[in-house]
């Protein structure tokens, strides 16, 4: 009975969402994505986790789907401060895409500058 709650509980902790900002409070966005933003006078810095639910993703997948949510995420807040952000430059977007043990992709992690639309 040790032995499987040893294995679930590694399996468990290979599934969890990368925190590089582990000194920050994470708030919750829906139920696969959190976030922490740091605001800053020409916008604000914007950092994402998000936790895949497919069985299957591939890395390219991955990518395309941790940007489309960091920008959800970013125009959300976007409008909640009733301002406009400009496009999110994607060479600014840094990505880490964690595996699962099995080598799928289970978690990415995004941070981006955002800036007000002036």
């Amino acid at each position: 009975m040790k032995v499987l709650a040893a294995m679930a509980c590694l399996v468990s902790a290979a599934c969890t969402t990368p925190m590089p900002h582990a000194d920050r409070q994470m708030s919750t966005y829906d139920m696969d994505t959190e976030y922490t933003v740091e605001y800053v006078p020409d916008g604000f810095t914007l950092m994402v986790n998000y936790r895949y639910q497919q069985f299957t993703v591939r890395s390219s997948s991955a990518e395309a789907a941790c940007k489309a949510t960091l920008a959800n995420v970013a125009n959300s807040l976007a409008e909640r401060r009733q301002r406009q952000i400009d496009p999110i430059d994607g060479r600014l977007v840094k990505l880490t895409i964690s595996r699962s043990w099995s080598g799928k992709v289970a978690a990415c992690s995004a941070t981006a500058p955002i800036t007000w639309k002036r």
